[in-house]
């Protein structure tokens, strides 16, 4: 009766032993394995919005710039040239957003942004951003 009772206590050391082993190994699978952070402004559901802030100007005092990004991939821009009579234009027309640059199209025109936090920084033709002196006023902030 001792040699059994000492042979199931053997068996239940072992079984336990083996069941850690187990766990350890999953969770070293676990540790090992990489996760990507799929976050981008396309997912994220603050990008949309009014974002405003003023342009610098050649030939005057400044550009009053008003963007809306709507829900559904159509925006409406408003330039106001400071100082000038009858200097207000609104263009329209639809979005599309890949990874955190934005792009608006209005029929053949194309303008880009990169996508910050409650920010939009416009960008060149070749999608870089401005630089130089004045580069800090090329940046759209999103109204609460």
């Amino acid at each position: 009766m001792k040699k059994i009772f000492m042979l199931a206590c053997a068996c239940l050391l072992i079984a336990a032993c083996n069941s850690n082993k187990k766990s350890t190994d999953n969770t070293t699978i676990a540790a090992d394995t990489e996760v990507t952070d799929m976050h981008n402004a396309e997912n994220a559901l603050d990008y949309d919005g009014t974002y405003t802030g003023t342009f610098p100007a050649a030939d005057c005092p400044g550009i009053n710039i008003t963007l809306t990004l709507n829900k559904d991939k159509t925006f409406t821009l408003v330039s106001e040239y400071i100082d000038r009579k009858d200097a207000t234009f609104t263009d329209k027309g639809n979005y599309t957003i890949e990874g955190n640059l934005i792009t608006l199209q209005n029929g053949t025109e194309k303008n880009y942004y990169k996508v910050g936090e409650n920010t939009l920084t416009a960008l060149d033709r070749d999608k870089q951003e401005i630089t130089g002196e004045l580069a800090e006023h090329y940046i759209l902030h999103k109204q609460q």
